[in-house]
């Protein structure tokens, strides 16, 4: 049988026989939401939209919907998802036992966890939200994305009493945060614990976190320049150039001095903060 006829059937089936699907989880990708509603429920699986997660990591990405092909290229590495057979190919080798790719109205979704595998993410299913995390690399990209990855979570602590801040700004919801160890498990592999326990203390009233409910920190997001001034297998310094409002807008900046270091665990947090002349 033709392809292009095996294309039409298979949109036929689609339209007649949909796949039960439930809508709709946030998507986040280390802590950045990428996605308010783009994760579905599909016969009891985890589906995710492939395209925020692939772009947010510098992919460049094409289609051949005749050949039922969704390439994704990186440097001197291909992913392919074919949609018809199904496969997912990486570098040439085929991923094992994946669960069907599935295409969405006009959206590749795969499988939560075997996305995680394909691009080594770590996979955390939130309330309502399926989030992914990259592992820390010490390189110029690797010590930015964790020292932005380490600010979200700061400002998910921080703004614990303003989730519409957070949403505004694209950052994941906080989650649960009550006990010390709520604040460790949402900040301990990006902050050493000296900054830890000082949010705690600020943050917390007879044993129990209730956040603050003042204005915060501005997000890195809004930075102007960033520069690693320092980079070593074991710790990187970076620079941050930041509007100072408070000084008026944008025609006054602060410079604040990042050090980041890589633990024994394999934790790359940050461990000071300075602001320079």
């Amino acid at each position: 049988m033709p392809r292009k006829t095996i294309f039409v059937l298979l949109l036929l089936f689609l339209i007649v026989f949909p796949l039960p699907a439930y809508a709709g989880s946030a998507v986040a990708l280390d802590g950045k939401v990428l996605d308010p509603y783009g994760g579905l429920v599909i016969e009891g699986k985890s589906m995710v939209p492939v395209r925020p997660i692939f772009m947010e990591l510098g992919y460049q990405l094409s289609t051949d919907m005749g050949q039922g092909i969704v390439l994704a290229n990186k440097g001197q590495e291909q992913i392919a998802i074919h949609l018809w057979q199904p496969q997912v190919v990486q570098n040439g080798k085929e991923l094992s036992e994946i669960v069907i790719p599935q295409l969405v109205e006009g959206r590749t979704m795969l499988w939560a966890e075997d996305l995680s595998r394909l691009l080594g993410l770590t996979l955390l299913q939130e309330s309502n939200m399926v989030s992914f995390f990259t592992s820390p690399k010490m390189t110029q990209e690797g010590v930015i994305r964790q020292l932005f990855t380490a600010d979200r979570m700061y400002l998910r602590a921080e703004y614990y009493n303003n989730q519409e801040f957070l949403s505004l700004e694209q950052i994941a919801p906080s989650p649960k945060l009550t006990t010390k160890s709520d604040l460790e498990q949402l900040m301990g592999n990006y902050w050493g614990s000296t900054h830890i326990n000082n949010l705690w203390q600020a943050g917390s009233e007879n044993g129990t976190y209730v956040g603050f409910f003042t204005e915060g920190s501005i997000p890195l997001s809004y930075n102007k320049e960033v520069m690693v001034k320092e980079l070593t297998p074991t710790r990187a310094t970076i620079e941050v150039t930041m509007p100072d409002w408070g000084e008026g807008g944008l025609s006054h900046f602060l410079k604040l001095l990042y050090t980041l270091t890589l633990e024994k665990d394999g934790k790359l947090v940050v461990t000071d903060v300075q602001g320079i002349e």
